[in-house]
């Protein structure tokens, strides 16, 4: 995580990897590998290591929604279907349903990234823990960053787990620009690294 946080991916890459080496049934360290694999933009390798979690333990969304970033190679269909069954083996996560969000917007189809945006909302006002970033990157995809950054601050300040990569995520990058992105940055207390 620390090497992650400090965009060192090649070094996080060979900790991860000597990490599933040992233990290569294990999907909690399949999952850690593609993720530093996605943030260092080592799609297809990361890909990969989805294909090899639904193999392992077909019946865990985590390697369905590994394989939902197809989304950055722009196919757009096999993202949406991967985190759609994301969504379906985790009891319907939030976290999940906003990523299935994100996928939804940016291949165009607003009309449902819309609807996700409807769920989140009425899950959040049932009191569900909704993470705040799941509204972000659904807004997001759906080019909205206004409301986007409205979310993203909300998930600095609620702590929001998946706004630790902040600085690796590529769907992020047209937002880098910004001063609202420096502002998160500074909020987080971290330099800007990329």
């Amino acid at each position: 995580m620390w090497l992650l946080l400090e965009c060192r991916f090649e070094e996080a890459i060979a900790e991860m990897e000597a990490a599933v080496e040992s233990d290569p049934l294990s999907v909690s360290t399949r999952t850690w590998l593609a993720i530093v694999l996605y943030l260092d933009r080592q799609y297809d390798r990361a890909i990969e290591q989805g294909r090899l979690m639904v193999e392992i333990e077909p019946a865990n969304y985590v390697g369905y929604w590994i394989l939902g970033y197809t989304r950055e190679k722009g196919l757009f269909d096999e993202s949406i279907a991967a985190h759609r069954k994301a969504v379906e083996l985790s009891g319907g996560s939030m976290l999940m349903l906003g990523w299935l969000g994100l996928a939804l917007g940016q291949a165009g189809k607003a009309a449902e990234a819309r609807a996700v945006l409807e769920q989140l909302h009425a899950a959040a006002d049932r009191h569900l823990c909704v993470p705040p970033s799941s509204f972000a990157f659904t807004y997001l995809g759906l080019g909205d960053v206004d409301d986007a950054f409205v979310w993203l601050d909300r998930a600095v300040d609620g702590r929001d787990r998946m706004i630790i990569p902040i600085q690796s995520y590529p769907f992020l990058d047209p937002l880098r620009g910004d001063p609202r992105y420096g502002e998160l940055l500074r909020k987080l207390k971290m330099p800007r690294l990329r």
